[in-house]
């Protein structure tokens, strides 16, 4: 039997953030709602990077059956502890610590130094129970997918790699310090893509190691345009006008600045994307017919709608603290980590009463911006002017 392929040029568009991204499954909820809980996935391309890869694995994994796959993430998500994520146990943390700080007070210890101050292996045995990821090809070869990519960055190279699986092997497209790879995604991709540096380990695939996709991903729309994303539903866990410091501050402790490391990483670029993408699509308005950037390439008109979290996520945060294990807990409020504006627990504090409050949050700023999402979602609309959205082209990127 054929089945139909998934609406065309449908793209959903997952940034990183850590434990953060619970607010993106809390917004797709409010569309599966919408939907009346549909059976296959409304989006043809799915794309994550940093934990927005684990969200985007598992919807793709689970593309014949979204509305309750996105059930069951929201679930996971729910029910999650720390420790299903990292270590924190007394002696795997304190231990890990230790081994920092001998190899840096000893100038290394060789073969024996120190790769990552968390273990993630329990986030590995997590996403092996959740995730099939065999069944991301087979969505694919069925139609209820187009595309599905996955952003990790190269330490070896200095590159981001967007590694994707795609119908009709669409070729790889490249630009300054990123290239993409077509691949048969597996958990390795995904591991490699929320490896945050210094905290978890990187993950080799062929001949490199991958961490953060985060670190070089700073066109995260450019992966699902390449794709032949036309429109684009993208959920960001950045705040978008985050609340001051308070004057004057006092000197930031160690765990402040690692925070605010972690807040630079997670910086996912959409804004500045955004803003290119619109000034092209008004180029492409301008003009009856597209021009073409180089020869057998064009502009076409890409339409996006950007959610964002409506509260500030580290207010939110510093009302669980507590909910992180003892050993964790000792640790943070040593290095200073705790404190309302401290970005470092919103990333770390994978908990399901977290978690929960997110996903209700990212729910109730999906309902405020309904008719924004489903204008993405309903079939394409005529362009003001009668331009028309350019789909007969080869798939091309405007903001590459």
């Amino acid at each position: 039997m054929i089945r139909p392929r998934a609406a065309p040029g449908i793209g959903l568009v997952l940034t990183g953030g850590g434990a953060r991204t619970a607010y993106q499954v809390g917004v797709l909820l409010a569309v599966s709602d919408w939907l009346g809980r549909p059976r296959r996935s409304p989006f043809a391309i799915i794309t994550g990077t940093s934990a927005g890869a684990i969200n985007a694995s598992v919807l793709a994994a689970r593309a014949g059956s979204f509305g309750r796959g996105l059930e069951y993430l929201a679930g996971v998500w729910r029910g999650l502890q720390v420790g299903d994520i990292y270590r924190c146990d007394r002696r795997a943390l304190y231990g890990r610590a230790l081994h920092w700080l001998v190899a840096l007070i000893r100038g290394g210890l060789g073969s024996n130094n120190p790769r990552a101050l968390l273990d993630c292996q329990p986030l590995r045995a997590l996403l092996e129970r959740h995730v099939n990821f065999a069944r991301i090809g087979l969505h694919i070869e069925r139609g209820l997918l187009d595309a599905v990519a996955i952003t990790a960055s190269g330490y070896n190279s200095g590159r981001g790699v967007t590694f994707y699986q795609a119908v009709g092997q669409p070729p790889p497209w490249q630009r300054e310090r990123m290239l993409s790879r077509p691949a048969e995604l597996t958990l390795d991709h995904v591991m490699a893509s929320v490896a945050i540096p210094l905290l978890f380990e990187a993950v080799r695939i062929d001949d490199d190691w991958y961490g953060d996709g985060a670190m070089r991903d700073h066109t995260p729309l450019s992966a699902a345009v390449n794709l032949g994303a036309q429109r684009l539903l993208v959920i960001s866990t950045r705040n978008s006008d985050p609340v001051p410091l308070p004057q004057p501050p006092p000197y930031p402790q160690l765990g402040k600045i690692a925070g605010y490391v972690l807040d630079s990483l997670f910086m996912d670029g959409v804004e500045p994307n955004l803003k290119r993408l619109q000034r092209l699509n008004e180029l492409v308005r301008l003009n009856n017919v597209s021009p073409p950037l180089r020869q057998g390439r064009r502009l076409r008109q890409i339409d996006a709608c950007v959610i964002n979290p409506s509260l500030d996520l580290r207010r939110i945060a510093a009302r669980h603290t507590d909910r992180f294990p003892a050993p964790v807990r000792r640790l943070f409020r040593g290095i200073g980590a705790f404190g309302e504006l401290s970005p470092l627990p919103s990333y770390l504090l994978f908990d399901g009463a977290f978690c929960r409050e997110l996903m209700d949050l990212g729910y109730a700023d999906a309902q405020r911006r309904k008719d924004e999402i489903m204008a993405v979602l309903v079939p394409a609309q005529p362009m003001p002017g009668g331009m028309p959205i350019i789909d007969q082209l080869p798939k091309s990127n405007l903001i590459e």
